[in-house]
């Protein structure tokens, strides 16, 4: 009797974790939309300041692990957080002159990039279907640079810098998380992207009054640092413990499909037939980059967002 009550447990953990991973994939692609807009008034590391430092509030109840702290976890931290950091930068720069969805797509191809570093890195063979994935991906990037509308192409060219920032990311944050304390480590991640976007917005003299935010303004912060960033985090940590690696790097497929979709309802942003066939094949490459043999161990993708 009690090993069936644990069996259901675990069934009715997986299905929550799959939700989870559902609702962080909806955060996620409602953040480029939002950070376009914002940042079409806010200063761009200005902004990237206050919504990390937001989401560091989100991990107090998290601060009594900070007596844990050691050399290791501090560099593991501050490595990642500087990837983390250059992505997320040239992410928002892009995102200027180009559209939501684009953007979530080109940043998508930062799971098609990550075999290609453990390749590189760790001298992990590369399998056929990755050569595909490759190869649609690139003819992918084409149709999205031949859309025809004019100032697109440097913020696409932005954004895919930004997917191989993420895609080092991905690799390097697969294999610490495995070594420490998550929870820690995600800590000083975020302090340093923090610190350097406080660092970056004074060395460009950016200036905006604070008087000037209404009320709305604060209320979107609070979801982009504490929705989108502090509760993602948690949301897959605790999933990834109910879901295999695989079925995790599937869902999260879905993200560059909200992007558009949130662009869409938020922005109005309409891409042309050639911009709708891009996505269409990158988000085959990504999907056929994530799906594993039987004999294969997957890689999870981390927050790109």
């Amino acid at each position: 009797m009690a090993q069936k009550d644990l069996k259901n447990t675990s069934i009715k953990r997986s299905k929550i974790a799959i939700l989870l991973l559902i609702l962080t994939t909806i955060l996620w692609g409602t953040s480029f939309i939002i950070t376009k807009n914002i940042t079409k008034d806010v200063p761009i590391f200005l902004y990237l300041a206050l919504r990390f430092s937001i989401a560091l509030f989100g991990f107090i109840p998290f601060f009594p692990h900070l007596k844990k702290l050691n050399k290791k976890i501090f560099w593991m931290g501050l490595i990642t957080g500087l990837l983390y950091f250059f992505g997320i930068v040239f992410q928002t720069i892009g995102l200027q002159s180009t559209t939501a969805g684009k953007t979530g797509f080109i940043t998508g191809l930062s799971t098609v990039i990550v075999p290609f570093l453990t390749w590189i890195g760790f001298k992990k063979p590369l399998r056929l279907r990755v050569w595909f994935a490759v190869i649609l991906s690139v003819v992918g990037m084409a149709f999205l640079l031949l859309e025809g509308v004019s100032g697109l192409i440097i913020g696409d060219i932005l954004v895919l810098i930004c997917a191989f920032f993420f895609a080092l990311y991905i690799v390097l944050n697969d294999k610490y998380v495995r070594l420490i304390d998550v929870y820690l480590y995600s800590i000083i991640q975020v302090l340093v992207i923090s610190a350097l976007s406080f660092i970056c917005s004074l060395l460009l003299q950016e200036s905006y009054n604070f008087l000037s935010f209404q009320p709305s303004f604060w209320f979107i912060m609070i979801y982009m640092g504490i929705a989108v960033m502090t509760l993602t985090i948690l949301f897959q940590n605790w999933s990834q413990q109910y879901q295999g690696p695989t079925i995790t790097a599937i869902i999260f497929t879905l993200e560059p499909v909200f992007a558009a979709l949130f662009g869409y309802l938020i922005g109005n942003e309409i891409l042309s037939l050639f911009g709708w066939i891009g996505c269409v094949l990158i988000f085959i490459a990504i999907l056929i980059s994530v799906i594993k043999n039987k004999n294969n161990k997957g890689e999870v993708k981390e927050d790109s967002s």
